[in-house]
Formats: structure tokens, C-alpha cells, sequence
């Protein structure tokens, strides 16, 4: 990056490099530790609170960051000047879809929802990955698409192997009338357990090129990746509540995505004075830490104060989310049809990924690493 920061750590003859994203304590809570606090949060919560509470604390934990976006998009008069008509016009578009999808193909557009906050998940932590590369100045050109296939590989075999997530595209293709027996799913996941120990064993294989080459490695980005991966892995194969892996998930995703934000307003905003008119967006990301949060729950305070308001599930949902309707019990692979409590955990994360479309949406687009104007604010 043009910014690199401050002058890499070196460590055992240059070749490990330690470069930090804010600070070494800042990086230490943010990037290393939260994923494990994420992971006992969500434990406990799944032992101590209702079922309803839970639901609750994924709302929590969800929606202030999608206000972050926000701030970032229509406060920084940079980005508003660069994407006025995508600002503009992708909300009135998605909104479209979502109207559409509602009346005419409901599950189709929770299965694309939940498609895109996974990529719009592996493609954040792709992207610190990539700044802490950046700021060490380590790795080759071809790290960078390593780091990608690795996250995706690890990904996508989380979900083809994980029980969690098992059940969900099981029942999918069942509705959508794919044969599919066990000795197909197990065929399937003995690929990826295949697959993902030739990923990693040839990013590992890079990596030691790359320390060979003198072209060094940074601990603290693998030491990233494994916190992350080890809290959707630990969650996804140890629980069988979606609300309990979205605790988790959503804690460590929202709360990285809030500071990642902070900084960039912050930093754009006292950048030289070059700035100086900055829009309420920039100021405030320049402002205390206490005020840039307490906005984030005001935010979600009036979201929940318009979608959560106490109803029966049928009539919150207007009669869409029935899903045992479309989902059978399927006897032969041993998967009943859904409870109550399944359905409602549905609905509400299908309520909070409808309202992430726009920030699917839009960091799609301001969040390119590569982009010069992006690097001077990271």
C-alpha cells in the first residue's frame, strides 16, 4: 500500500516480519482475541438466556455495523462524490428485489441472502489479511491469491462438512428435488477434507518459499486467520443453533468492521487537513470512541423498534417464512421437519440479512484494497 504504517517489526533475521493493522494491543483485542471471546459470548448466552434473548443478542450484535456503512458511504463526501448513482440507486433497486423475492420465490432469495453475507464474510477477512501483508511488507505477488483460496477453501468446506450447515443444503436440494443419498454427502465431504488438506499443504509450501526467498511471512496474519477460522470451525461443528454460530460470527465480523471504519473516517478526516470540509461522517469518525458507538446503537434501537416489534412469527413474516410448508422431514437421511424455535431462528436471520443486502452492496465496491484512495485511509 502507498501507507504502509509504521516500520515493520523484524524478527528471526528478517524473513518473519510482524506488521499490525492499528497497534500490536489494539490488534492483540480487535483481531486475535475477540474471535475467541465471540465463541464463549455466544456458549454462554446459548446457556443462560431464552431462546428469544438469543435471537435478540444476534440482532444486537448485527446491526450496528450495517450503520457503520452507512456512516462510510453518505458521510464521506470522497465516496459520495465517487459512487453518487450506485449510493443512490442501489438501495431503490435491492429494495426491488427484496419486494419480489417476498412474494414470488422466498427461499430462493433467504438461499442468495445467506450466499452473499458468506462471501461478503470471507472477502473481509480476505481483506485484512491483505493489509497485514501491507503493512509488514511481506509475501510475494502470488500471496495474495493464496490468502483468497485458502479463506474460500476453508470456508466452503466448513459448510459442506460442518453438522450446522449440513442440514440446511441437505434440505435444500431435497426441495428442489436433487437425489441425493448418504453415500452421496459422505462422497461429497470426503472431496472436501481431500481438497482443503491440498489448499492448506500448498499454502503451506508457499509460505515457506516465501521465507526462503527473503520475501518473509507475518505471524501475525496467520495467527488472524487461525482465530477466525477456529471460531466459525468450533461454533459450526459444536453447536446445532444457527442463532448460537451467528452470535459468534456476528460479533467478531461487526465489531472488526466498526473499528476497521473508525480508523478510516478518523484517518481521512485529520489527514493533513485535506479534509477540512469533511461531512458529519468524517467528523464524527474522528470524534471519541463512546459517541461513534453510542450512534451505532441508537441505529439499531430504531431497527428494532420497526421490524422486532413482538408478534406471532406467521404475522411478522406475513405468512413467507412457513418454512415447514416447503421443508419436509426427510426419514431416510434422518432430518425431521423444522420446530418452532428453527423457524423463528430462520426468520430472524433472514430478517437481518435482507437488511445487510445494501451493505453487501456497497462495500462490494468501497472497500477495494487496491484502490489507492482506500490505502490512504488504512
Amino acid at each position: 500500500m502507498n501507507d504502509p504504517g509504521p516500520p515493520s517489526e523484524e524478527l528471526s533475521g528478517g524473513t518473519w516480519r510482524a506488521g499490525w493493522i492499528l497497534s500490536p494491543r489494539q490488534d492483540a483485542v480487535w483481531f486475535l482475541a475477540l474471535p475467541v471471546i465471540g465463541v464463549a459470548v455466544a456458549m454462554g448466552c446459548h446457556l443462560w438466556l431464552p431462546f428469544v434473548a438469543l435471537a435478540a443478542v444476534n440482532l444486537w450484535v448485527t446491526i450496528p455495523h450495517h450503520c457503520a456503512t452507512w456512516l462510510r458511504t453518505y458521510g464521506c463526501s470522497e465516496d459520495w462524490q465517487r459512487w453518487k448513482m450506485q449510493l443512490l440507486l442501489g438501495p431503490i433497486v435491492l429494495g426491488g428485489v427484496v419486494v419480489l423475492g417476498h412474494k414470488v420465490v422466498p427461499t430462493t432469495l433467504l438461499l442468495m441472502v445467506t450466499l452473499w453475507d458468506h462471501q461478503h464474510s470471507v472477502m473481509q477477512q480476505h481483506g485484512f489479511a491483505r493489509i497485514y501483508d501491507f503493512k509488514a511488507g511481506t509475501g510475494s505477488r502470488q500471496t495474495g491469491r493464496f490468502d483468497l483460496l485458502v479463506n474460500w477453501t476453508l470456508y466452503v468446506h466448513m459448510v459442506l462438512t460442518a453438522p450446522l450447515f449440513v442440514q440446511y443444503w441437505v434440505r435444500e436440494l431435497f426441495t428442489w428435488h436433487v437425489p441425493i443419498t448418504v453415500e452421496d454427502i459422505q462422497s461429497l465431504q470426503a472431496v472436501s477434507w481431500t481438497v482443503a488438506g491440498v489448499v492448506v499443504g500448498s499454502y503451506v509450501v508457499h509460505l515457506r518459499n516465501c521465507l526462503v526467498r527473503g520475501e518473509g511471512v507475518n505471524p501475525i496474519k496467520l495467527l488472524f486467520l487461525v482465530s477466525s477460522f477456529g471460531m466459525w470451525y468450533v461454533t459450526a461443528w459444536h453447536t446445532d443453533s444457527i442463532l448460537v454460530f451467528g452470535v459468534a460470527h456476528r460479533l467478531m465480523h461487526g465489531l472488526q468492521y466498526i473499528v476497521i471504519v473508525r480508523v478510516f473516517l478518523h484517518r481521512k478526516a485529520t489527514d493533513g487537513g485535506r479534509d477540512s470540509s469533511a461531512s458529519p461522517g468524517l467528523r464524527l469518525g474522528g470524534g471519541g470512541l463512546g459517541r461513534f458507538i453510542a450512534v451505532h446503537l441508537l441505529y439499531a434501537v430504531v431497527f428494532q423498534l420497526l421490524v422486532g416489534q413482538p408478534r406471532p412469527l406467521l404475522a411478522m413474516s406475513f405468512g413467507v417464512w412457513e418454512f415447514n410448508t416447503v421443508y419436509e422431514a426427510i426419514p431416510e437421511l434422518g432430518i425431521g421437519r423444522f420446530t418452532q424455535e428453527t423457524m423463528y431462528a430462520l426468520f430472524v436471520v433472514a430478517m437481518i440479512d435482507v437488511v445487510a443486502l445494501v451493505h453487501y452492496y456497497f462495500d462490494s465496491f468501497i472497500w477495494k484494497v487496491n484502490d489507492r484512495r482506500v490505502q490512504e485511509g488504512l
